[in-house]
């Protein structure tokens, strides 16, 4: 629950509230009620709003009142005047003093509903601002995952304000990161050590100087079923957010320790599939390659998928899932991603059993265009063979796997092609790409869009996911950043070839 301060409450100028007695600091809802014992229907730490109907003609059982709602946690007591009460009956103030409540005077002109709304508005713009800042911690600390655990652990350590580490069943600690003189090592340690079934727990233990050190602790197995204990410690206590982000925390940590002994393969993975598209010989000749890749199909013949994404975040988390399933399903499999560090394109090989968009990709598989070769040798891989494969994901729908077809303009992939039409790409692609890299847009994407949509606004502005007035804006930004005219068609075709083929 959301604790609000009552000096907050009392600040809100428009209520009117007039503070008498004060006890906790904090409340964390608020509700009326005119019963004599409300406590079967309150919760800690509540705010009672009652005009005393129960006791217009016994004020004495007041001292009754107080004491119920203390004992049932309750933390204070708005009392509406005017009606029942010209004012706040002594009784009740000294009720109130003796169990130390909250007490505060609601006037007449003051509707309940106005302080519940209030209460509740407030609690609810907090929730939001918390559940936007967990989001961004938890993207801060992906991005931190992907540089490996110990840029992880120092990333969590900033956004929990705490001392973070990992450790094994085996008395090892894997990595760490102290805050000041505070260390999570031995907690990370026995955890791991220990022999219960339970995977998760917080604690509180005092140290030598009186300290108070919570501590939230994760532990999850490796392959082999190693035991792998994750700890986090600092002075002050963790609310429900903290503890949503160090189990968000433990899942990459789990991921990265699960990943570490399958690094070795994927960089080989990806050497290898380079080494074919390349058409060079390693050093140890084709056997090398051979047994590399019957490691993915024993007969030398392997599906390809070349996967276009729309963005290279989403290619990114769309490999990851790859890896992950082949993992689990206990196969080998190639990827090579293309063009660079900022690619939006990756070649995989699989064993021929494996295609499955959904099961591949997950939610990830709306955004990307996949063009699969079945069936084929290795050999037969080329660097032709791939930008034909790109051209044919790119002429594909988003959110569509389909089998690579003769039907696909594959001659746009041979390189005299590309020589041809190399300039001209630099002239309206290049552009593009070099203004949605400085200015965070997406005109490539909607120019291909559009084009593919055969200049349909609507089918286009369905595809992006925006409006058609959109569309129509970044196709008027397009034409005059390349000085085109995309409502000549034989410029459309040109514009269109240009898009695919690169």
């Amino acid at each position: 629950m959301i604790e609000l301060r009552f000096q907050w409450l009392f600040n809100q100028r428009k209520l009117n509230l007039r503070p008498i007695l004060e006890g906790p600091r904090e409340f964390t809802t608020i509700q009326a009620s005119e019963l004599r014992d409300p406590s079967e229907f309150t919760t800690q730490g509540a705010i009672i709003l009652t005009l005393g109907l129960a006791f217009e003609n016994s004020p004495s059982d007041f001292s009754a009142y107080a004491r119920t709602l203390a004992a049932a946690g309750v933390g204070a007591i708005g009392f509406g005047t005017g009606l029942t009460f010209a004012t706040v009956p002594q009784e009740l103030i000294d009720a109130a003093a003796r169990h130390h409540l909250t007490l505060f005077e609601v006037p007449r002109a003051t509707p309940f509903i106005s302080i519940i709304n209030t209460v509740t508005t407030e609690q609810s713009r907090i929730e939001n601002n918390l559940q936007f800042t967990l989001h961004r911690q938890q993207e801060r600390l992906n991005q931190a995952a992907s540089n490996g655990i110990n840029a992880l652990l120092e990333r969590a350590s900033k956004e929990l304000g705490a001392a973070v580490a990992v450790a094994n069943d085996s008395g090892n600690v894997i990595n760490h990161h102290d805050l000041g003189e505070l260390s999570a090592a031995e907690f990370a340690l026995v955890a791991a050590s220990q022999s219960s079934g339970r995977t998760s727990g917080a604690r509180s233990s005092i140290t030598k100087d009186g300290t108070t050190i919570a501590t939230i602790t994760n532990v999850f197995n490796t392959h082999g079923r190693r035991r792998i204990a994750l700890a986090v410690s600092r002075e002050q206590k963790f609310d429900s957010y903290d503890r949503a982000l160090t189990r968000h925390l433990a899942g990459l940590a789990e991921m990265l320790l699960q990943n570490r002994d399958s690094s070795a393969r994927i960089i080989l993975g990806a050497l290898a599939l380079a080494t074919q598209v390349s058409g060079t010989t390693p050093a140890l000749g084709a056997t090398a390659l051979d047994a590399a890749f019957n490691s993915v199909a024993s007969h030398g013949r392997l599906h390809l998928c070349l996967v276009q994404a729309d963005s290279p975040t989403r290619l990114s988390r769309a490999l990851g899932l790859v890896h992950r399933a082949a993992n689990k399903g206990g196969y080998a499999c190639f990827v090579l991603p293309l063009e660079g560090t900022a690619s939006e394109s990756a070649l995989i090989a699989l064993p021929p059993e494996t295609i499955n968009a959904q099961e591949l990709f997950g939610r990830y598989a709306k955004n990307l265009q996949v063009s699969v070769l079945k069936d084929t040798p290795w050999e037969e891989i080329s660097a032709d063979r791939v930008t034909a494969l790109k051209t044919h994901a790119r002429s594909l729908p988003p959110g569509t796997m389909a089998e690579f077809s003769s039907d696909a303009p594959a001659w746009l992939g041979e390189s005299a092609v590309h020589e041809a039409l190399g300039k001209r790409r630099a002239a309206i692609v290049g552009k593009l790409k070099h203004h949605d890299a400085a200015h965070n847009t997406e005109l490539l994407r909607t120019l291909r869009t559009y084009l593919l949509a055969d200049a349909q606004l609507a089918a286009a502005a369905s595809e992006l996911n925006v409006h058609r007035h959109t569309v129509r804006a970044r196709i008027e930004k397009v034409q005059a950043l390349c000085g085109i005219d995309l409502a000549n068609p034989v410029i459309r075709a040109e514009t269109l070839l240009l898009c695919l083929g690169s």
